[in-house]
């Protein structure tokens, strides 16, 4: 008896670990190669360095005001990006007007723009010849001088940190109940009253989560601070890190490159830490209600509606209409073409790798949380996620120089950059998959094991047909990220590979500024180009 049991509960046994295995192997292929390919670059980084004939690490002054230069211009451009989005944000929610909604729909565009084309854009309003230059000397006064240095650096972080930050802030506002805002006005509550006592609370669940993820971005800034540092005063870790690759200082590279993973690490930790407050479910009986505001403060409201809204739109607007100006078919150069070209190329292949990653980690990871395996789920998450806390910078310095042979293969550098871009978008997919991903697979999870529907069959007709409008803002989402990098292709590029960002910042390095604004307008159409598709599957999801 028990040797026919066991007979027979042996077959069963075996079938549930090739179910499990078959289960995870996604999930375990694809944070296995994530592994690899991370490990292997801080590997090949420090074995360089300890290679080098120079073993002398030195913390001289350069290196205590290069960590403090990066940690100062980080601290303002969050505190002036959070203190700017909440004021927005308040103004907005008190008055009405005609645009409204497509100022709130651009605000979340500007967070994923190319940097370079934000850099052309502000130059076009605030450099030597741009807008206010012209205004200024049509009036007879003095400009307020050159936008290069920590002035420069502080206006780009704003300019792409604030209007992301104000759309999540007034969404924030708009989630106050209106039975509050009705006892509010039957309480006869100032503003001030009001916004202390109902609206900040919500805020502050925000803040620092928003707070700390603006001050990661702007420490490891990149782009902003090389094209607008205006020189070695204001040189940030990562321009450090760049230069150091660029000089072969490698031990510098290396030490530069840990000060900032810890700081990174420690930031990402604090980020996670401090990200799980509860949400509010609001149900609305007028969804328009509005608390009454006075004539002034609506008035005032306006006046800061419409400076923020020129601070948005001015550069955008200005860049486009510049280029199609200064538009000559002398510039479509074959340098151009080819940037266009591999631009593309890179953009999309990166786009597929990240596609791939991310619904290979979901994948296994909707079947861990299922089966209530929440901690290898979160390692799980972790994995993919460990690419921030490891900059562009040092990522691609380790691939360069295991690499570096290769350097002269146009096919082999674009792979790499597919591959290094692909893991940075990575982590902004899964954020905006996971939650979906495991809704659908739990919900139909008992009905498709009855029906014995799983593997490839489970994900195509459940999880892609029912997230096919998200993957496919994801991919775009991925693709524009990739487009815009410049951080990566400026040790790769150069030689014999050229993007559209390398060559723009080449124009802006030279001040070729109507060659750089024309560059500029088209990688910003592209951009809206791949918008189009995430705005028009939003709109038809809704």
């Amino acid at each position: 008896m028990n040797g026919n049991r066991l007979s027979v509960s042996k077959p069963i046994v075996i079938f549930s670990l090739m179910l499990k295995l078959r289960t995870l192997l996604p999930g375990i292929s694809a944070a296995s190669l994530i592994l690899i390919v991370l490990g292997t670059a801080l590997f090949a980084l420090c074995v360089a360095a300890i290679k080098s004939n120079n073993l002398t690490v030195y913390f001289d002054s350069y290196l205590l005001h290069v960590i403090w230069i990066t940690t100062y211009q980080a601290i303002l451009s969050t505190l002036l990006s959070v203190l700017l989005a909440i004021l927005m944000a308040k103004a907005l929610s008190m008055v009405n007007f005609w645009g409204k909604g497509v100022l709130l729909r651009i605000m979340p565009i500007t967070f994923i723009l190319p940097t370079l084309v934000v850099v052309t854009g502000l130059l076009s309003v605030y450099g030597q010849q741009g807008l206010l230059a012209r205004v200024f000397d049509c009036l007879g006064l003095p400009f307020m001088g050159s936008i290069y240095g920590l002035k420069g650096i502080l206006l780009a972080h704003v300019f792409l940190n604030f209007p992301y930050a104000c759309f999540l802030f007034y969404q924030t506002l708009n989630s106050v109940p209106v039975e509050q805002k009705q006892l509010a006005a039957q309480l006869n509550f100032s503003s001030f009253v009001y916004f202390k006592l109902v609206e900040w609370p919500l805020l502050r669940r925000q803040l620092f989560p928003m707070a700390t993820l603006i001050f990661m971005l702007c420490f490891s800034s990149f782009a902003i601070t090389l094209a607008l540092g205006g020189g070695p005063k204001y040189t940030t870790l990562e321009v450090a890190i760049y230069q150091a690759i660029r000089d072969f200082d490698l031990i510098e590279a290396v030490l530069l490159a840990c000060l900032q993973l810890v700081y990174c690490a420690f930031f990402m930790w604090l980020m996670q830490k401090n990200h799980h407050y509860p949400k509010i479910n609001v149900c609305y009986v007028r969804q328009r209600y509005r608390l009454p505001v006075s004539l002034n403060l609506a008035l005032l409201s306006m006046v800061i509606v419409v400076i923020g809204g020129l601070f948005i739109l001015l550069p955008i607007v200005i860049m486009l209409i510049e280029g199609i100006y200064f538009f000559k078919w002398s510039f479509l150069t074959v340098a151009f073409q080819h940037a266009v070209m591999f631009s593309l190329l890179i953009a999309f292949g990166s786009a597929i790798i990240a596609m791939l990653l991310a619904l290979l980690l979901l994948y296994t990871n909707s079947r861990l949380l299922i089966n209530q395996q929440i901690h290898w789920s979160n390692r799980l998450m972790l994995v993919g996620s460990l690419i921030l806390i490891i900059p562009s910078m040092v990522l691609a310095s380790g691939l360069f120089l295991l690499l570096f042979p290769y350097a002269y293969s146009s096919v082999f550098v674009c792979a790499l950059m597919m591959l290094c871009n692909g893991l940075m978008a990575l982590p902004f997919i899964l954020k905006n998959l996971a939650a979906p991903m495991y809704d659908v697979t739990s919900r139909y999870w008992k009905l498709s094991q009855s029906l014995n529907i799983n593997g490839f069959s489970h994900f195509y007709l459940i999880e892609y047909k029912a997230l096919k409008k998200l993957i496919v803002q994801s991919f775009a989402f991925s693709a524009i990220l990739s487009l815009g990098d410049f951080g990566i292709v400026a040790l790769f590029g150069g030689q014999s590979v050229i993007t559209l960002p390398y060559y723009l910042y080449e124009q802006i390095s030279h001040y070729h500024y109507q060659e750089s604004t024309v560059t500029a307008a088209l990688l910003l159409i592209l951009s809206f180009s791949l918008l189009v598709v995430i705005d028009y599957d939003r709109t038809e999801s809704n």
